[in-house]
């Protein structure tokens, strides 16, 4: 596939976006055309400074030219900030003049996101010569990740500290995304499954709107709930933080990941499968990876559910909080034993959070 038809997707993504929120929100076609050229201008800059700051400094975003250490160096102190930087000083000036609301926040973001992803996919296709695959994978994060501080610039007003803390923990996440995808072997690509996993989800609960619009009455069971509502029960302000359900709630959902790892162990001799081709240069290691890494995330919406019906908080925070708590153990873990593994257990934490958070939902639904 030609990298120029690649790089019409994110335009037509954001397209996509736009149509969504265009009426109710009020956003400006004119200025997200100037938003989409400014990104591509933001993104031709980007390609610009990062080959001049490799060239000088001997750095690559591949692990397999400069090591691990190397790759992550060039990621997260040029690449992931830059990049995500220079996109927000596209739409700062509307920020301060036409986004009122999180949603035009979120369009504007992504449309100025769609015009860097452009420029960046034709260039790194056609004369870096990256893999089709790799520059289709790249598509979706450009979008989201600028999205999630989008988002946030709308909510954010009179309290930039949330638009800071979007911030942030978009630039992590898209550098960690596109390590995996750019910097490390194919065996690996498997790990941006539950990524793409959860950008979904959130992308469609953000583009849901308040209340549920426009699901049909068949779905709306199943649907998840709007951003806005699990926001408010992520606040918790009629109540204290509970912390022992905190804890109780990270003890259980280890448990359970034991449980589930060994049982997907045991089924996966019974039926052939080497675990020892944990190999990020082989594509043959995708089976067990992909085997293992569900049943770590089994474990997330059970314990979830648990907490919720045993302590009846009536909030989410207590397990996202014993969600994070596990992640980081197993994090902390992973780091002495097999430091591979960090990648894979910070790639699921995103979705993680999301199966237990879902998990707490339906538990305090019932």
């Amino acid at each position: 596939m030609s990298a120029y038809v690649i790089a019409a997707l994110p335009l037509l993504l954001a397209y996509f976006v736009f149509r969504r929120v265009e009426h109710k929100e009020s956003a400006s076609r004119a200025l997200t055309l100037v938003v989409v050229a400014l990104g591509a201008v933001a993104g031709a800059a980007a390609l610009a400074a990062e080959h001049f700051v490799l060239e000088w400094t001997d750095l690559s975003f591949e692990a397999s030219r400069v090591g691990a250490g190397g790759a992550l160096l060039a990621m997260f102190l040029l690449a992931a900030p830059l990049e995500e930087g220079l996109k927000v000083l596209v739409i700062f000036s509307a920020y301060r003049r036409r986004v009122r609301s999180p949603r035009q926040g979120l369009a504007y973001a992504v449309a100025a996101a769609a015009g860097f992803a452009a420029v960046e996919i034709a260039w790194s296709g056609a004369r870096a010569g990256v893999a089709p695959a790799r520059l289709l994978l790249s598509v979706p994060a450009h979008l989201f990740f600028a999205g999630v501080w989008g988002y946030a610039l709308g909510v954010s007003r009179g309290h930039d500290h949330w638009f800071r803390a979007a911030w942030l923990v978009a630039m992590l996440l898209h550098g960690l995304y596109d390590h995996i995808v750019f910097g490390r072997g194919p065996g690996l690509l498997v790990a941006t499954i539950p990524m793409l996993l959860f950008m979904a989800v959130i992308s469609f609960m953000a583009l849901r709107g308040e209340g549920g619009q426009r699901i049909p009455r068949t779905l709306k069971r199943v649907a998840p709930p709007s951003i806005e509502a699990v926001r408010e029960r992520l606040a918790h302000r009629d109540r204290r933080l509970a912390f022992r359900w905190v804890v109780v709630g990270a003890f259980v959902t280890q448990g359970l990941i034991v449980v589930a790892v060994a049982s997907a162990v045991i089924a996966g001799n019974r039926f052939g499968m080497d675990f020892a081709l944990a190999d990020e240069a082989d594509v043959r290691a995708a089976g067990p990876l992909v085997l293992l890494g569900v049943a770590v995330l089994a474990a997330f919406p059970v314990a979830g559910y648990l907490v919720a019906r045993a302590s009846s908080t009536g909030g989410l925070l207590e397990p996202a909080l014993a969600a994070a708590l596990t992640v980081g153990l197993l994090v902390g873990v992973l780091w002495l034993a097999a430091p591979i593994g960090v990648l894979l257990a910070l790639a699921v934490a995103p979705i993680a959070l999301a199966l237990a958070c879902g998990g707490a939902w339906i538990g305090q639904e019932r």
